[in-house]
């Protein structure tokens, strides 16, 4: 679940825009916005690291996205997480079970409460500039304002040129480091009728959790 929390803040992040930043970060953040708010969809391709140095633990596994406005497809460690927007279907392939939960527009971790809220939750800032293997980029830090909150800071990394994210990590208070490294980043790509629907005709075995 932490793991969802994590995506779900990216896609915020990413969609909204609307951070209570100053000067510079602020503009960044508008266009980042603008520029994908104004593709249809957005697809993306990613390695999700977590890194303890204390512990000696360091995890890898890769992972995608489709996201168009409230509705996603995520598939990482297992899992298929679909959502149209109203109902959520949680697909599970070692266990051949599927969670189905009508979307709460109330509680943390939908997408919808997390687009509008930003502007009073977080503050952000320009960390710094720098190139890397030929590449611009900034590095945005994004400070919770909540004392309570489940973690520290996040550093957004940014394509100067592409203005794309290219990195999203996050830094928690028992030194864990969650990284989201972005390895394919398209927009606008072709998805069927039913998309961001789960289909049990694809599964003929699947158990169906229907939590609704």
């Amino acid at each position: 679940m932490k793991l969802y929390r994590h995506i779900l803040l990216l896609i915020a992040i990413t969609l909204a825009g609307t951070l209570n930043a100053q000067n510079k970060s602020q503009q960044i953040l508008d266009d980042l916005a603008n520029k994908t708010n104004a593709a249809q969809n957005i697809k993306v391709g990613f390695n999700y690291e977590m890194d303890n140095a204390d512990a000696d633990i360091h995890e890898v596994t890769e992972g995608s996205l489709i996201v168009s406005g409230d509705k996603y497809i995520l598939k990482i460690a297992g899992q298929e997480i679909i959502c149209d927007g109203k109902t959520i279907w949680t697909y599970i392939s070692d266990a051949e079970e599927v969670q189905i939960n009508e979307v709460d527009l109330d509680e943390s971790f939908s997408p919808t409460k997390l687009f509008s809220s930003y502007s009073d939750d977080y503050d952000a800032s320009l960390a710094k500039e720098f190139t890397e293997n030929n590449r611009n980029y900034y590095l945005l830090q994004l400070k919770p304002k909540d004392k309570n909150s489940s973690f520290d800071y996040v550093h957004l990394q940014i394509d100067k040129d592409k203005m794309q994210i290219s990195a999203f990590i996050l830094y928690d208070f028992d030194d864990n480091v969650f990284s989201y490294i972005i390895k394919e980043y398209l927009t606008n790509v072709e998805l069927g009728e039913n998309a961001f629907s789960f289909d049990a005709s694809k599964y003929p075995d699947v158990y169906v959790i229907d939590m609704r």
